[in-house]
Protein backbone atom coordinates (compact mmCIF):
# COMPACT_ATOMS: atom_id res chain seq x y z
CA UNK A 1 0.00 0.00 0.00
CA UNK A 2 2.80 2.39 0.89
CA UNK A 3 4.52 1.59 -2.41
CA UNK A 4 1.29 2.36 -4.25
CA UNK A 5 0.98 5.71 -2.44
CA UNK A 6 4.61 6.55 -3.19
CA UNK A 7 4.16 5.59 -6.85
CA UNK A 8 1.02 7.70 -7.14
CA UNK A 9 2.74 10.64 -5.47
CA UNK A 10 5.69 10.27 -7.84
CA UNK A 11 3.41 10.25 -10.88
CA UNK A 12 1.52 13.35 -9.73
CA UNK A 13 4.79 15.09 -8.93
CA UNK A 14 6.07 14.30 -12.40
CA UNK A 15 2.85 15.57 -13.98
CA UNK A 16 3.00 18.78 -11.94
CA UNK A 17 6.61 19.26 -12.99
CA UNK A 18 5.71 18.82 -16.68
CA UNK A 19 2.80 21.24 -16.36
CA UNK A 20 5.04 23.79 -14.65
CA UNK A 21 7.69 23.39 -17.34
CA UNK A 22 5.05 23.72 -20.08
CA UNK A 23 3.59 26.87 -18.52
CA UNK A 24 7.07 28.32 -18.13
CA UNK A 25 7.90 27.66 -21.79
CA UNK A 26 4.56 29.06 -22.94
CA UNK A 27 5.16 32.19 -20.90
CA UNK A 28 8.45 32.67 -22.72
CA UNK A 29 6.92 32.45 -26.20
CA UNK A 30 5.54 36.03 -26.26
CA UNK A 31 8.94 37.27 -25.06
CA UNK A 32 10.67 35.44 -27.89
CA UNK A 33 8.10 36.33 -30.56
CA UNK A 34 7.61 39.99 -29.67
CA UNK A 35 10.97 41.22 -31.09
CA UNK A 36 10.35 39.25 -34.30
CA UNK A 37 6.88 40.79 -34.68
CA UNK A 38 8.30 44.27 -34.11
CA UNK A 39 11.07 43.74 -36.67
CA UNK A 40 8.61 42.45 -39.27
CA UNK A 41 6.17 45.28 -38.54
CA UNK A 42 8.92 47.88 -38.92
CA UNK A 43 10.17 46.38 -42.20
CA UNK A 44 6.85 45.37 -43.78
CA UNK A 45 5.92 48.79 -45.16
CA UNK A 46 9.35 49.37 -46.68
CA UNK A 47 9.52 45.85 -48.14
CA UNK A 48 6.04 46.16 -49.66
CA UNK A 49 6.67 49.62 -51.11
CA UNK A 50 10.04 48.71 -52.60
CA UNK A 51 8.49 45.56 -54.04
CA UNK A 52 5.79 47.71 -55.65
CA UNK A 53 8.43 49.97 -57.21
CA UNK A 54 10.25 46.89 -58.55
CA UNK A 55 7.04 45.44 -60.00
CA UNK A 56 6.11 48.66 -61.82
CA UNK A 57 8.83 48.45 -64.53
CA UNK A 58 8.10 44.75 -65.01
CA UNK A 59 4.41 45.51 -65.52
CA UNK A 60 5.25 48.34 -67.93
CA UNK A 61 7.54 46.03 -69.90
CA UNK A 62 4.56 43.73 -70.54
CA UNK A 63 2.77 46.52 -72.39
CA UNK A 64 5.77 48.29 -73.92
CA UNK A 65 7.91 45.39 -75.10
CA UNK A 66 6.67 41.87 -74.67
CA UNK A 67 4.02 40.01 -72.70
CA UNK A 68 5.22 36.56 -71.58
CA UNK A 69 3.32 33.52 -72.81
CA UNK A 70 2.34 32.56 -69.25
CA UNK A 71 -0.92 34.24 -68.25
CA UNK A 72 -0.38 33.01 -64.69
CA UNK A 73 2.89 34.94 -64.55
CA UNK A 74 1.24 38.11 -65.86
CA UNK A 75 -1.75 37.98 -63.53
CA UNK A 76 0.44 37.10 -60.54
CA UNK A 77 2.48 40.21 -61.31
CA UNK A 78 -0.65 42.38 -61.45
CA UNK A 79 -1.98 40.96 -58.18
CA UNK A 80 1.35 41.40 -56.39
CA UNK A 81 1.54 44.94 -57.76
CA UNK A 82 -1.83 45.80 -56.20
CA UNK A 83 -1.16 44.07 -52.88
CA UNK A 84 2.30 45.62 -52.45
CA UNK A 85 0.88 49.06 -53.30
CA UNK A 86 -1.91 48.83 -50.73
CA UNK A 87 0.39 47.54 -47.97
CA UNK A 88 3.33 49.74 -48.85
CA UNK A 89 1.50 53.04 -49.18
CA UNK A 90 0.02 52.66 -45.70
CA UNK A 91 3.41 53.34 -44.17
CA UNK A 92 3.07 56.98 -45.20
CA UNK A 93 0.19 57.65 -42.84
CA UNK A 94 0.20 55.17 -39.94
CA UNK A 95 -1.86 52.52 -41.64
CA UNK A 96 -4.66 54.69 -43.05
CA UNK A 97 -4.73 54.02 -46.79
CA UNK A 98 -7.20 56.75 -47.79
CA UNK A 99 -5.44 59.43 -45.76
CA UNK A 100 -2.10 58.29 -47.20
CA UNK A 101 -3.40 58.64 -50.76
CA UNK A 102 -4.89 62.04 -49.95
CA UNK A 103 -1.62 63.14 -48.38
CA UNK A 104 0.43 62.18 -51.44
CA UNK A 105 -2.01 63.74 -53.91
CA UNK A 106 -2.30 66.95 -51.90
CA UNK A 107 1.46 67.25 -51.47
CA UNK A 108 1.95 66.90 -55.21
CA UNK A 109 -0.92 69.32 -55.84
CA UNK A 110 0.45 71.94 -53.49
CA UNK A 111 4.04 71.72 -54.65
CA UNK A 112 3.56 71.22 -58.37
CA UNK A 113 0.05 72.41 -59.26
CA UNK A 114 1.32 74.23 -62.35
CA UNK A 115 3.36 71.24 -63.47
CA UNK A 116 0.37 68.91 -63.04
CA UNK A 117 -1.93 71.26 -64.98
CA UNK A 118 0.57 71.45 -67.86
CA UNK A 119 1.01 67.67 -67.83
CA UNK A 120 -2.74 67.05 -68.02
CA UNK A 121 -3.00 69.53 -70.87
CA UNK A 122 -0.17 67.85 -72.78
CA UNK A 123 -1.75 64.43 -72.30
CA UNK A 124 -5.04 65.70 -73.73
CA UNK A 125 -3.25 67.27 -76.69
CA UNK A 126 -1.23 64.11 -77.30
CA UNK A 127 -4.38 62.02 -77.18
CA UNK A 128 -5.89 64.18 -79.93
CA UNK A 129 -2.90 64.23 -82.28
CA UNK A 130 -1.55 60.78 -81.44
CA UNK A 131 -2.93 59.06 -84.55
CA UNK A 132 -1.51 61.71 -86.86
CA UNK A 133 1.98 61.85 -85.37
CA UNK A 134 2.78 58.17 -84.95
CA UNK A 135 4.30 56.24 -87.83
CA UNK A 136 4.24 52.86 -86.06
CA UNK A 137 1.43 51.65 -83.84
CA UNK A 138 3.87 50.08 -81.39
CA UNK A 139 5.82 53.32 -80.99
CA UNK A 140 3.19 55.97 -80.50
CA UNK A 141 3.71 59.05 -78.37
CA UNK A 142 2.19 57.20 -75.45
CA UNK A 143 4.71 54.42 -76.04
CA UNK A 144 7.56 56.91 -75.71
CA UNK A 145 5.99 58.37 -72.57
CA UNK A 146 5.75 54.86 -71.15
CA UNK A 147 9.38 54.24 -72.10
CA UNK A 148 10.47 57.35 -70.19
CA UNK A 149 8.51 56.22 -67.14
CA UNK A 150 9.99 52.74 -67.47
CA UNK A 151 13.57 54.08 -67.56
CA UNK A 152 12.93 56.40 -64.61
CA UNK A 153 11.58 53.62 -62.40
CA UNK A 154 13.72 50.67 -63.59
CA UNK A 155 16.60 51.29 -61.10
CA UNK A 156 14.17 50.58 -58.26
CA UNK A 157 14.25 46.86 -59.15
CA UNK A 158 17.99 46.18 -58.70
CA UNK A 159 18.06 48.77 -55.91
CA UNK A 160 16.46 46.12 -53.69
CA UNK A 161 19.82 44.33 -53.69
CA UNK A 162 21.15 47.10 -51.44
CA UNK A 163 18.42 46.41 -48.88
CA UNK A 164 20.73 43.73 -47.56
CA UNK A 165 21.80 46.42 -45.07
CA UNK A 166 18.32 46.26 -43.52
CA UNK A 167 18.68 42.50 -43.23
CA UNK A 168 21.86 43.10 -41.25
CA UNK A 169 20.01 45.54 -38.98
CA UNK A 170 17.21 43.00 -38.42
CA UNK A 171 19.72 40.28 -37.53
CA UNK A 172 21.42 42.58 -35.04
CA UNK A 173 18.08 43.32 -33.38
CA UNK A 174 17.18 39.66 -32.76
CA UNK A 175 18.89 37.25 -30.39
CA UNK A 176 17.11 34.09 -31.53
CA UNK A 177 19.01 32.11 -34.14
CA UNK A 178 15.83 30.18 -34.99
CA UNK A 179 13.85 33.37 -35.59
CA UNK A 180 16.58 34.70 -37.87
CA UNK A 181 16.93 31.41 -39.77
CA UNK A 182 13.25 30.50 -40.14
CA UNK A 183 11.62 33.92 -40.49
CA UNK A 184 13.96 36.82 -41.31
CA UNK A 185 16.21 35.01 -43.79
CA UNK A 186 13.32 33.61 -45.92
CA UNK A 187 11.58 37.00 -45.96
CA UNK A 188 14.67 38.77 -47.28
CA UNK A 189 15.53 36.01 -49.75
CA UNK A 190 12.05 36.32 -51.27
CA UNK A 191 12.14 40.13 -51.15
CA UNK A 192 15.57 40.58 -52.73
CA UNK A 193 14.93 37.73 -55.17
CA UNK A 194 11.68 39.37 -56.29
CA UNK A 195 13.40 42.68 -57.04
CA UNK A 196 16.15 41.04 -59.04
CA UNK A 197 13.69 38.78 -60.86
CA UNK A 198 11.69 41.86 -61.91
CA UNK A 199 14.84 43.48 -63.28
CA UNK A 200 15.98 40.48 -65.28
CA UNK A 201 12.51 39.83 -66.72
CA UNK A 202 12.13 43.50 -67.67
CA UNK A 203 15.34 43.38 -69.69
CA UNK A 204 14.43 40.01 -71.21
CA UNK A 205 11.19 41.59 -72.42
CA UNK A 206 13.26 44.32 -74.08
CA UNK A 207 15.38 41.64 -75.74
CA UNK A 208 12.23 39.96 -77.05
CA UNK A 209 11.04 43.29 -78.43
CA UNK A 210 14.37 43.92 -80.20
CA UNK A 211 14.30 40.41 -81.61
CA UNK A 212 10.77 40.98 -82.93
CA UNK A 213 11.93 44.01 -84.91
CA UNK A 214 15.22 42.40 -86.01
CA UNK A 215 17.31 44.71 -83.83
CA UNK A 216 19.27 41.99 -82.03
CA UNK A 217 22.58 43.72 -82.80
CA UNK A 218 21.68 46.42 -80.28
CA UNK A 219 20.82 44.01 -77.46
CA UNK A 220 24.20 43.98 -75.68
CA UNK A 221 24.62 47.76 -75.99
CA UNK A 222 21.17 48.45 -74.57
CA UNK A 223 21.61 45.94 -71.74
CA UNK A 224 24.96 47.43 -70.69
CA UNK A 225 23.52 50.94 -70.92
CA UNK A 226 20.63 49.96 -68.66
CA UNK A 227 23.03 48.32 -66.21
CA UNK A 228 24.98 51.58 -66.04
CA UNK A 229 21.78 53.62 -65.69
CA UNK A 230 20.67 51.44 -62.79
CA UNK A 231 24.11 51.62 -61.14
CA UNK A 232 23.88 55.42 -61.22
CA UNK A 233 20.28 55.27 -59.98
CA UNK A 234 21.24 52.97 -57.11
CA UNK A 235 24.00 55.35 -56.03
CA UNK A 236 21.61 58.32 -56.20
CA UNK A 237 19.01 56.48 -54.13
CA UNK A 238 21.32 54.91 -51.55
CA UNK A 239 23.83 57.72 -50.97
CA UNK A 240 22.20 60.98 -52.15
CA UNK A 241 18.79 59.74 -50.93
CA UNK A 242 16.80 60.80 -54.00
CA UNK A 243 14.23 58.58 -55.66
CA UNK A 244 12.41 58.38 -58.98
CA UNK A 245 9.69 60.76 -57.78
CA UNK A 246 12.27 63.51 -57.21
CA UNK A 247 12.12 64.16 -60.95
CA UNK A 248 8.54 65.36 -60.37
CA UNK A 249 8.50 66.69 -56.81
CA UNK A 250 11.97 68.37 -56.81
CA UNK A 251 13.08 68.64 -60.46
CA UNK A 252 15.04 71.89 -60.19
CA UNK A 253 16.87 70.93 -56.99
CA UNK A 254 17.43 67.39 -58.27
CA UNK A 255 19.02 68.51 -61.54
CA UNK A 256 21.10 71.26 -59.89
CA UNK A 257 22.68 69.10 -57.19
CA UNK A 258 23.06 65.87 -59.17
CA UNK A 259 26.14 66.66 -61.35
CA UNK A 260 28.25 67.71 -58.37
CA UNK A 261 27.27 64.62 -56.38
CA UNK A 262 28.33 62.25 -59.17
CA UNK A 263 31.78 63.77 -59.68
CA UNK A 264 34.48 62.37 -57.46
CA UNK A 265 36.50 59.25 -56.74
CA UNK A 266 34.02 57.67 -54.32
CA UNK A 267 30.85 57.89 -56.49
CA UNK A 268 32.74 56.70 -59.58
CA UNK A 269 34.15 53.66 -57.75
CA UNK A 270 30.77 52.77 -56.22
CA UNK A 271 28.94 53.17 -59.53
CA UNK A 272 31.50 51.07 -61.45
CA UNK A 273 31.48 48.37 -58.78
CA UNK A 274 27.67 48.30 -58.79
CA UNK A 275 27.69 48.16 -62.58
CA UNK A 276 30.06 45.19 -62.49
CA UNK A 277 27.93 43.31 -59.94
CA UNK A 278 24.72 43.92 -61.89
CA UNK A 279 26.36 42.85 -65.16
CA UNK A 280 27.73 39.60 -63.73
CA UNK A 281 24.50 38.67 -61.93
CA UNK A 282 22.45 39.44 -65.02
CA UNK A 283 24.73 37.32 -67.22
CA UNK A 284 24.20 34.41 -64.81
CA UNK A 285 20.43 34.78 -64.41
CA UNK A 286 19.35 35.76 -67.92
CA UNK A 287 19.87 32.31 -69.53
CA UNK A 288 17.89 30.69 -66.70
CA UNK A 289 14.92 33.03 -67.23
CA UNK A 290 15.04 32.79 -71.03
CA UNK A 291 15.04 28.98 -70.95
CA UNK A 292 12.24 28.81 -68.39
CA UNK A 293 8.63 28.10 -69.28
CA UNK A 294 7.90 31.82 -69.01
CA UNK A 295 9.74 32.63 -72.23
CA UNK A 296 10.57 29.37 -73.99
CA UNK A 297 8.96 29.13 -77.42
Amino acid sequence: MDKYILLTHSVFTHIEFELHLKNMLLSQIPIAIDPVVRVIADDLGRIAWNSFLALVPLTLSFFLFNKPRSSIFCWSTYILLGISFVIGIKKYNNGNLLEALERIVMSLWGVRIFFIAISVGLIIILAIVDRRLRSNRDRSIFWWMGLFLFLAILPNAPYILTDIIHFYEAVRTLDSVWAITLIIVPIYIIFIGLGWFCYVCSLVNIDEYLHKYHLDRYTSTIELSLHLLCAIGIYIGRFIRFNSWSLVTQPKYFLSILPGELIGKFPVIVILLTFLIITILYAICKPIIVKSSLYSH
